[in-house]
């Protein structure tokens, strides 16, 4: 196999920041740009001053993995059947602290994983059809350096590497890792900035930026909504991000209505909200050409 050019980091040490002349560090990786003295962690919980140097407290740490198709990811437009390695570590940089527990992984379970680990589990699955891995749980920008080394070792393999995301990233580092990308997912709550300040406490146009830059690049880009009840799940909130969708993207690019718990769980809910969910599937369908509820 060929050398790997490694992204120029250390074991456990993190990309993109700077040091101030106060002695702290500035993490530069989401437009957060959080202020670390010697010891404090960011809000993600993901990068920390050690010393005076930037580390990734996820770095090599695997909190989940599990073995689906595409379309469970769901990328429902792009290698339609294949199977692919669903995994994450823990951190998040725009869900709210107090929140947390409910999502994603959290510090302390898991495993220690490689790259190359990574590389020769999808290798060794190939025969079962596996094409490559999806980072898909928790932030996975939050887990950069191993998202940024694996992806470039895996399109070594010649195999396929996605990404769910939300996008709330600086543009440098999402640039540097376009290049090893194949399919991304990229969450968009909704088409309304004081929801994003209010909700998650980010900045909606860094969101937007994100989206665009993915939209322009050779990257196979899908949009989802992930709904959440009483917060953007009434059609009006639903038909707002498919109009900017249209304008912007087109009408064809794919669209997903994320439920709780799942397609499956469709069947489940009571009459009017399952009303509800389906009268935003018809908003969005009346500007989209492709929207899915998954």
């Amino acid at each position: 196999m060929a050398t790997l050019q490694a992204p120029q980091v250390g074991r456990g040490e993190a990309a993109f920041g700077h040091r101030l002349s106060s002695g702290n560090l500035i993490c530069d990786l989401c437009p957060r740009f959080c202020e670390l003295a010697p010891g404090q962690h960011g809000w993600c919980q993901t990068r920390y001053n050690r010393r005076g140097r930037l580390w990734s407290a996820n770095h090599n740490w695997l909190s989940i993995m599990q073995f689906g198709r595409v379309e469970s990811v769901p990328i429902v437009q792009y290698a339609s059947g294949g199977i692919v390695l669903k995994l994450g570590s823990f951190g998040c940089n725009f869900i709210p602290q107090g929140e947390r527990d409910a999502f994603g992984a959290e510090v302390g379970s898991g495993r220690s994983i490689t790259p190359r680990d990574l590389a020769n589990i999808c290798l060794n699955l190939a025969p079962q059809g596996c094409i490559g891995a999806a980072f898909v749980f928790a932030e996975p920008l939050m887990w950069y350096e191993f998202l940024l080394q694996s992806a470039m070792l895996l399109k070594k393999c010649d195999m396929r590497v996605i990404l769910a995301t939300a996008g709330f990233v600086n543009i440098r580092p999402l640039q540097e890792l376009l290049p090893y990308l194949d399919a991304v997912r990229f969450d968009l709550f909704a088409f309304d900035s004081a929801f994003y300040r209010n909700n998650m406490h980010i900045s909606f146009a860094e969101v937007l930026l994100s989206l665009r830059s993915l939209a322009l690049s050779d990257v196979h880009l899908e949009v989802s909504t992930p709904l959440l009840e009483g917060e953007n799940d009434k059609p009006e909130d639903v038909a707002r991000i498919a109009a900017y969708l249209a304008q912007n993207y087109g009408p064809d690019i794919p669209y997903h209505l994320l439920l709780p718990g799942g397609r499956p769980a469709l069947d489940k809910m009571p009459p009017p909200d399952r009303e509800r969910i389906m009268c935003c599937a018809d908003a969005a369908g009346s500007i989209l050409n492709r929207v899915y509820l998954s």
